[in-house]
């Protein structure tokens, strides 16, 4: 019995990417992709990619499924061909791939020694291919890729379903393969918002849809009462096993396909049985009959015997035949009950059809009215709208004296706000100066810092060194490396992931780095530059730990993706909020400019600065952009912010 840890039914992205492996566990390749069979909805062949094995690397192969055993808990598929045979196989480049015709296949299936599918449905008794179709289907050429026998899952995904009529449904959303048979055991199917379903998936079975091949589209034949009567399942619950899909099968009307094998021989069986007990039943009464009139007249003991036999062996056989008789009238009976059963439905069905194209006629005309009240509704509008205009145009008039009220009166409060400004800048250079002692304490205490760390270090290789072997902390890392590692934070929660980082031009450095909260704090639309420095790196758990608090985080500025950070300027207010002072500032500050970023900075300025001059330079003209664009209610948040950058850099140094 499946269930959902043992499914009948996997999809062909969780397949597609699952590696290869032989029966000594050796790796092989993985699966490029998966092939259906337009026809019938049978999986056709794997494309097989072998990776480095037996130097098969370069090339593409088609595999029969059949060939393969999954190892369901593995994530593997088992491949137990010989190696000489995958040696020899001929394989296709990944760019040109061969006219996948179903004679094409027979020849792969032939070399792999099995059976083509489509001979083993003629042998059981499923219908051949007529002679035109075979003659039509060989004769296709390289170039007729028009009328394809097979295509890709990942080329199917994606196609919008349509209904006969073509109004669009959704979309192709997964194929569902059934491992057992190698089928597609049913479709998922998004409906996109249509006949109020917009949030669910739907399965639905290969033979309720028709691949238009040049619309990129299935079409649905399925009546509309059926489709909007149809159970959808969450994204988080599909149906895995055969017993929860038999259930999707009924209510489209089509027998489940691990069913109708078994189903076809039976009722065959049971038709031809009853044939043969009816004409048994005709034929033995009048064989009855005339025996007894052409039965001889005994003429001693032993045929008398004989005859006594004789007549005892026919009544046995009689009373047979009868039990046969009302066997066969008892089961006429239940198919009648069933039949009448089923017309009963029918006329349901048909009062629900009545009932419904009534109340269709009905609201036909409802809409009729409607559009009637609406035409009298625009005349009506006509009348109304000059003196609407007028009382519009008055009110326009009185709200332009207000504006203009409200423009005096925030002209008075800009001033204010100058002013308030030109106290900001005092304080500010205040605070510089402070932060600047600040800075000489914090200098000494970092260099007292380093000196613990590299006694720590020290202490930390010796343990590493012996107790766990192998395991080295890299003082490099690419990249790429880093690139998608998850940001936690000091109590390991997961609050994003690196996204990219930014190099200084000028000197190499991680100017930054870009990072993306998830939905962490609800900025799942926005990246971050966080500074380097904010950062600590734990290698082999690839993650770096954001010692940042909530509400630093919740108050940062982000950027879209296409409008990222790209000068310094822009820079320097993130190093700023976060309680950093920006690399190349320091350098400055410490008397250690080299010659070629001393002429950089000479050709961008035209002047020799110091780092102090610079500093209130830069933030002189920053104060004055502000000034110039934000709003009175943006002034107050910018000061309320510089209030807690001054507080946090305080408690930072001390």
């Amino acid at each position: 019995m499946a269930d959902r840890n043992n499914p009948d039914f996997l999809s062909a992205s969780t397949l597609k990417g699952d590696k290869v492996v032989n029966a000594a566990g050796d790796d092989l390749g993985k699966i490029e992709e998966l092939m259906i069979d337009l026809r019938d909805g049978r999986l056709a062949f794997a494309v097989l990619s072998f990776g480095g094995f037996l130097g098969l690397g370069n090339k593409l192969f088609a595999i029969p499924w059949q060939a393969f055993r999954l190892k369901l808990h593995d994530h593997a598929l088992v491949l137990d061909v010989p190696k000489e045979t995958l040696e020899k196989a001929e394989g296709f480049d990944k760019d040109n791939w061969p006219v996948t015709s179903r004679e094409w296949l027979s020849t792969v299936y032939n070399y792999y020694g099995y059976q083509p599918y489509w001979q083993t449905g003629v042998a059981a008794g499923m219908p051949e291919e007529t002679e035109s179709e075979r003659m039509t289907r060989a004769g296709r050429t390289s170039a007729d890729r028009e009328k394809p026998d097979f295509l890709s899952a990942s080329t199917l995904k994606g196609d919008k379903v349509v209904s006969p009529t073509g109004d669009n449904i959704g979309k192709i959303e997964e194929f569902m393969i059934d491992i057992q048979d190698g089928k597609v055991g049913y479709v998922v199917v998004s409906h996109g918002g249509i006949l109020g379903i917009g949030n669910k998936l739907f399965a639905v079975p290969w033979q309720a849809l028709t691949l238009r091949v040049h619309e990129h589209a299935f079409a649905l034949n399925v009546p509309k009462e059926t489709l909007e009567k149809s159970e959808g399942f969450d994204k988080d619950n599909w149906p895995l096993t055969r017993e929860e899909l038999s259930r999707t099968y009924s209510h489209y009307g089509y027998e489940p396909y691990w069913q109708a094998g078994m189903a076809a021989p039976a009722a065959g069986a049971a038709a031809a049985g009853r044939v043969a007990e009816a004409m048994l039943t005709e034929t033995e009464s009048e064989r009855i009959a005339r025996m007894e009139s052409e039965r001889p007249t005994p003429v001693g003991p032993e045929e008398e015997r004989a005859a006594q036999q004789e007549r005892e062996r026919l009544e046995e056989l009689r009373r047979t035949q009868e039990e046969k008789i009302s066997q066969l009238e008892k089961q006429r009976m239940e198919a009648e009950k069933q039949a009448e059963t089923e017309r009963d439905r029918l006329r349901r069905l048909e009062t629900e059809r009545i009932e419904a194209e009534r109340q269709a006629q009905a609201e036909r005309q409802r809409l009729a009215e409607l559009e009637k009240e609406l035409q009298e509704a625009r005349r009506q509008e006509e009348r109304e709208k000059v003196s609407r205009l007028e009382d519009e145009l008055r009110s326009v008039q009185a709200q332009e004296e207000t504006h203009r009220e409200r423009l005096t009166q925030l002209e008075r409060e800009c001033a204010e706000a100058r002013k308030q400004a030109e106290t900001e800048r005092q304080r500010l250079a205040e605070l510089e100066r402070e932060r600047a002692e600040v800075e000489r304490q914090a200098e000494a205490e970092r260099e007292r810092l380093t000196q613990f760390e590299r006694e720590r270090a020290e202490a930390e290789t010796m343990v590493q060194a012996r107790g766990t072997e192998g395991r080295v902390t890299p003082d490099f890392l690419s990249a790429s490396t880093i690139k998608t590692d998850r940001v936690i934070n000091t109590a390991g929660e997961d609050l994003g992931r690196i996204e990219e980082l930014m190099i200084d031009l000028d000197n190499g450095r991680v100017a930054y780095a870009v990072m993306s909260f998830g939905g962490f704090l609800g900025m799942a639309d926005k990246l971050f530059a966080i500074p380097w420095q904010a950062l600590s790196l734990r290698p082999h758990e690839h993650a770096l730990v954001l010692d940042i608090s909530r509400d630093v985080l919740e108050r940062a500025e982000g950027f879209d993706k296409d409008n990222w950070p790209l000068t310094r300027e822009e820079l320097s207010r993130t190093y700023t909020y976060y309680g950093y002072q920006p690399y190349w500032q320091r350098g400055v500050a410490a008397g250690v400019e080299t010659e070629p970023q001393r002429t950089t900075r000479t050709e961008r300025t035209g002047t020799l600065e110091t780092a102090e001059e610079v500093m209130a330079r830069q933030e002189k003209e920053r104060i004055e952009h502000m000034e110039k664009t934000e709003t009175d209610e943006e002034r107050l948040q910018r000061l309320e912010r510089e209030k807690e950058i001054a507080a946090r850099r305080e408690r930072k140094y001390h």
